[in-house]
């Protein structure tokens, strides 16, 4: 009822009475017309088989005897029901045998019963009443008897009609009814609605209703004046709060104004420290490298074996050193390097950092698969580094699998790309799968997987820089996927991957 919506009161209440008494009266009067209707129908059902019952017991000894002819006459005894089309009799072959029609009906018995058993019931404009012809407990025959229903509509029809005239009047009474009960609720909640206007544009809670009854609108009008008495309290209350809280609001602003300028000026700071330490830290860790190559060259054979060994030991720790300062360097030059945002080929990208990875190690037989025409918008060289890692992981981390397998593709779920890179590796636990994104967090010892620890922390960065989001999924010995999403922009390929599609080579 939406056309109501913006009615007034009045009107909502004489619609929803008058609709509801309406709605009742209607559906009253289906019941009884439906209900006339079908004690209309069984009284025609009734008469229809008593006549064929009759038409039954007059024709057993003509039929039994074949005399068609008498069979006829005896048939010619129903014309004295009006609304008999015709009525038939059927051997038991179902071949016509004797007929009765009333001249101008419609409807012809057929010649050929097609089915002698079937019941009694309306067909077609017509009630067929059939009777077997039974003579010393053996059928003889069956008696058709057609009915038209051309009584039945119009009985129905006119008592339908006579429920229409009282339902009509008992809606107009319904209609005065709602009219004189809508005045009796509606003009003091109405007055209350004025009243309430009136408050809401002045602010004047000092004004009452004057209602003073003991019934329901009597309560809402004593609890609506309490109302504006508690609202006139509040009002005040609020006041003052608002102001202290004006005053408040303002001191936080300035604070957190300060606090923010502290934290950029603070990262700004720590960005540069980190910078600045890992690269003055390099020309120090060189020059111990420098000189540990020197000693090796040159007094190797004045050192002894313990002594040989240790010196190996400095310089493995050197070139350790400088893996960690690179990936600070790289983290740092991630977090302040300028966005270069393009349209990439992921796909293409992904094939060739995996071929500068095979050519690291010739001999290894890695089957390699990259799902073709992925494309998403970002800037290459860090994406290229994201994938750099990614497969790097991967390749390494399947360096002691049987049957190497990694994987480059994409997936749609609820309408965003998800890139992924899948291989059948070492794997991990998932309860530690949260250690992965942190600095210098590892699962595996350097001696059995070497690296840095820095890796995975660079590429949660760039990831984020690009407005998505990474994670991992994995199980020990049975490989790990690293998913990760882009939002440059919408992302997208030249081909529909919905659930993953490859053109993959082996290498």
């Amino acid at each position: 009822m939406g056309f109501l919506r913006n009615k007034s009161l009045s009107v909502k209440l004489t619609a929803l009475i008058t609709a509801v008494t309406t709605a009742g009266i209607i559906a009253g009067f289906a019941a009884v017309t439906f209900i006339d209707a079908r004690n209309f129908r069984g009284d025609l059902a009734a008469d229809a088989a008593l006549s064929a019952r009759l038409a039954a017991g007059y024709c057993v000894a003509p039929l039994v005897f074949g005399y068609a002819e008498e069979a006829a006459q005896a048939l010619e005894k129903l014309s004295l029901f009006d609304d008999i089309n015709y009525v038939a009799v059927y051997d038991q072959e179902g071949r016509l045998f004797a007929r009765y029609r009333r001249e101008g009906s419609q409807g012809e018995p057929p010649a050929l019963l097609a089915d002698p058993g079937l019941a009694s019931g309306f067909r077609a404009g017509i009630f067929e009443a059939r009777e077997p012809v039974i003579y010393d407990g053996k059928r003889f025959g069956t008696i058709s008897l057609a009915v038209s229903t051309g009584s039945l509509s119009r009985k129905i029809a006119g008592r339908a009609g006579l429920l229409a005239l009282l339902a009509a009047l008992m809606a107009a009474a319904a209609l005065l009814v709602a009219l004189r009960a809508q005045r009796v609720v509606s003009e003091p909640i109405l007055s209350l609605a004025d009243m309430e206007r009136g408050v809401a544009l002045r602010g004047d809670y000092s004004v009452r209703s004057g209602i003073s009854r003991d019934d329901e609108i009597g309560a809402l009008a004593a609890g609506f004046d309490a109302l504006l008495e508690s609202l006139g309290a509040r009002s005040r209350e609020r006041d003052a709060a608002e102001e202290a809280l004006r005053q408040a609001h303002t001191e936080m602003e300035g604070k957190v104004r300060e606090r923010t300028a502290e934290l950029r000026l603070a990262n700004k700071e720590l960005e540069a420290f980190t910078y600045s330490a890992s690269h003055d830290l390099r020309a120090p860790l060189r020059r111990i490298d420098g000189f540990s190559s020197l000693l090796e060259e040159d007094c190797a054979a004045q050192l002894s074996e313990e002594g040989r060994e240790h010196l190996g030991r400095i310089r493995a720790g050197c070139r350790q050193m400088a893996q960690v300062i690179d990936s600070l360097l790289r983290l740092s030059r991630v977090m302040r390097q300028e966005l270069d945002m393009k349209e990439l080929d992921l796909s293409a990208l992904a094939e060739e950092i995996f071929a500068g990875l095979r050519e690291t190690e010739p001999l290894r037989k890695v089957q390699f698969t990259a799902a073709g025409g992925l494309t998403a918008v970002g800037d290459r060289v860090l994406l290229g580094e994201v994938l750099e890692n990614l497969l790097s992981n991967a390749w390494k981390f399947t360096g002691k699998t049987a049957a190497p397998v990694i994987e480059f593709g994409a997936s749609e779920k609820d309408g965003e790309r998800i890139y992924f890179v899948r291989d059948n590796g070492k794997g991990f636990d998932m309860k530690y799968a949260g250690k992965l994104f942190r600095p210098f967090q590892r699962l595996h010892s350097p001696a059995e997987f070497p690296g840095t620890g820095i890796g995975l922390t660079t590429v949660q960065r760039i990831i984020e820089r690009h407005g998505g989001r990474i994670w991992v999924e994995g199980e020990e010995d049975r490989g790990a996927v690293f998913y990760f999403t882009l939002h440059g922009r919408e992302n997208g390929g030249s081909q529909a991957h919905k659930e993953q599609g490859y053109d993959g080579q082996t290498a």
